[in-house]
């Protein structure tokens, strides 16, 4: 599993200059264009709500230039609810959400031993 990067501004003054090629690299990578507004007028009630759900809880900062794929998103997104979605839309909606940021690459596996809350009298003998 990779590390998560360090952000620049915790980074220590002097490893800044031996890494200046990350940080450039890192300055051009590509950021969202403009404030996102509110959903495009030709969807429906339904993708409306979708629309501003998938809005509000995605991790990523999306910009205006993420409206094509967000508006993709929405569409397969109401298909998947309504039922009516096919198996290769859905791997199409999987690929659109990841692109947008709202699924991370990767999770974090959690212990299933620490799942369950320890009782005290577990270790109680009878």
């Amino acid at each position: 599993m990779a590390r998560p990067r360090t952000p620049i501004q915790s980074r220590v003054p002097g490893s800044l200059v031996n890494q200046a090629a990350i940080i450039v690299k890192r300055s051009r990578e590509p950021k969202a264009v403009g404030a996102l507004r509110g959903p495009s007028r030709w969807l429906s009630k339904e993708q409306k709500i979708i629309w501003r759900k998938l809005v509000k809880y995605s991790p990523a900062v999306l910009g205006e230039s993420d409206r094509p794929l967000l508006e993709i998103a929405v569409v397969l997104k109401a298909k998947l609810e309504a039922a009516t979605i096919e198996n290769v839309q859905i791997t199409q909606l999987i690929n659109v959400l990841s692109k947008l940021g709202i699924i991370p690459k990767e999770r974090q596996a959690s212990d299933a031993s620490s799942a369950k809350p320890k009782d005290e009298w577990d270790e109680v003998d009878a």
